[in-house]
């Protein structure tokens, strides 16, 4: 099927938003971007935050280019049907890069972030942010840059051919950057005449401390109480999976990062 015979009713059933809890309110930074994920007694320390309503905070430095700080849906044929972010900060704008309106072959924009991260005080450190995104023939990626070095990190890996997705990405950074250490982001697009991506409600995250274990049932606790596991959205779960990163919170207010191996 090329890609004008694509089932419109299927792109139509795949718009089912996955809506989470990512909101911000009039409050200062870290307890704003804390908010973000509905926690009474936020697990992150969040060091840095963008709306992407700002076109001047970013810089296009790809073939085609990004529009930020806009409010105004894709426009393609096919793109126009999958309407805009349903990000909590949609109505002061997002990042769009809209490849079916821009047409041609052997696209390649980027949008990278101008604010230089510098994290501060904590062990672990990671990245969260909106992303929806309708796939034909692209890939999508968020790149870290750190001392010269370029790391891309895949977005919606596995995504089918007009699926749809509209979801949080978190990017567990503990493994590239350490207190001090400065960085740069950059969305990265790669595709041909596709669809559109949407990317809005950036956070820098934090937290301490860190431990590792190679298994569910040794997880070393000594004498505290569990209290809430959550996983690197900050969503309370009661599953830890395989190969996923968790924090466990316990009574006495510890808290510690699980990687399951």
């Amino acid at each position: 099927m090329n890609k004008y015979e694509k089932n419109t009713d299927r792109i139509q059933g795949n718009m089912i938003l996955v809506l989470v809890a990512i909101f911000f309110i009039a409050m200062g930074t870290t307890k704003r971007a804390n908010a973000q994920f509905g926690l009474s007694n936020p697990i992150f320390d969040v060091q840095y935050n963008n709306q992407f309503d700002n076109s001047s905070d970013w810089l296009n430095v790809g073939i085609q280019s990004f529009v930020v700080g806009d409010t105004a849906s894709p426009v393609g044929f096919y793109s126009s049907q999958m309407g805009a972010i349903n990000s909590f900060t949609q109505d002061n704008g997002f990042a769009l890069f809209d490849s079916d309106a821009i047409g041609g072959m052997g696209q390649y924009a980027e949008l990278q972030l101008l604010d230089v991260i510098t994290p501060l005080g904590h062990d672990n450190y990671g990245i969260a942010f909106q992303s929806f995104h309708l796939k034909y023939n692209d890939s999508v990626y968020v790149k870290i840059t750190k001392g010269g070095l370029d790391t891309l990190i895949e977005l919606h890996a596995g995504q089918l051919v007009n699926e749809l997705q509209d979801s949080t990405h978190y990017v567990d950074l503990s493994s590239f950057v350490s207190t001090g250490e400065d960085f740069t982001i950059s969305f990265v697009y790669i595709g041909e005449w596709d669809y559109a991506w949407m990317l809005d409600d950036l956070v820098i995250l934090a937290w301490n401390p860190t431990q590792t274990t190679t298994a569910i049932n040794n997880v070393y606790n000594g004498v505290r109480e569990l209290s809430t596991i959550y996983n690197m959205l900050g969503q309370p779960v009661t599953t830890m999976v395989k190969g996923q990163a968790y924090i466990k919170v316990y009574t006495d207010g510890t808290r510690e990062k699980v990687a399951i191996r």
